[in-house]
């Protein structure tokens, strides 16, 4: 009997034991949290081209036009319209264009026809940056296709002759001080005018070229440069 009455005892304190084991007061903090990404993103919405005519009646005289249009709804829903109708001469010929189109969102497609020497040929626009994130931007070019079998490579003769500027701006399209710093820095809803100009020199070698290129302006979120923005 003995032995079973310490059998007994032992049994007992192995079940308070296991009871003191699974038996706790407990609380608990829940935790909920939401994340939201920012973005980086440029827009642009306001193109300006140069027409170039010849007044026929005025030999050797020329009438530079600057065409601009804006990505603004003016009553006829959004899209690219011309807010500015500039004054053509009497019996003006086209000789020369830098052309500039948006034909679909984020590219712009710059196209200059019979440029001669000593005449700036730009191609403007407005950019807008609507990105949450700050950033940098900067212009990069990434291809260029030559496209005249003269056994040059057109694109290495033209481009030391194509220069691109950024100036501070505004909604308006005002161009202010040039930005002499790039990568240019950017925050959200900031604009900067931009300006890509083809200036030839007097020079019989740069007669019938012809080349294509791409080019990209690029938004980079400003720690990818190293440097932190204020």
């Amino acid at each position: 009997m003995k032995k079973i009455g310490l059998l007994s005892l032992a049994l007992v304190l192995a079940l308070g034991a296991l009871g003191v084991g699974y038996a706790a007061w407990t609380d608990t903090i829940t935790i909920e949290g939401t994340v939201n990404t920012g973005s980086v993103d440029l827009q642009v919405v306001e193109l300006s081209s140069t027409l170039i005519y010849k007044v026929p009646d005025a030999p050797g005289e020329i009438v530079v036009v600057k065409q601009k249009e804006n990505l603004r709804d003016l009553g006829g829903g959004i899209g690219w319209h011309i807010v500015n109708v500039p004054p053509i001469p009497d019996n003006g010929i086209l000789v020369a264009s830098a052309k500039t189109t948006s034909p679909e969102d984020d590219k712009i497609v710059i196209t200059v026809d019979n440029a001669f020497p000593c005449q700036n040929l730009t191609a403007d626009f407005l950019i807008h940056y609507v990105g949450s994130v700050p950033a940098k931007v900067d212009v990069e070019l990434t291809g260029c296709e030559d496209l005249t079998d003269n056994g040059i490579n057109d694109c290495e003769v033209l481009a030391p002759y194509v220069e691109v500027h950024f100036y501070e701006s505004d909604e308006n399209g005002t161009i202010g001080q040039e930005i002499t710093e790039c990568p240019v820095q950017m925050h959200y809803c900031d604009y900067v005018y931009c300006v890509a100009t083809l200036h030839l020199p007097q020079d019989n070698s740069l007669m019938n070229l012809g080349c294509s290129f791409t080019a990209r302006i690029t938004a980079i979120q400003w720690n990818e440069y190293g440097e932190p923005i204020p």
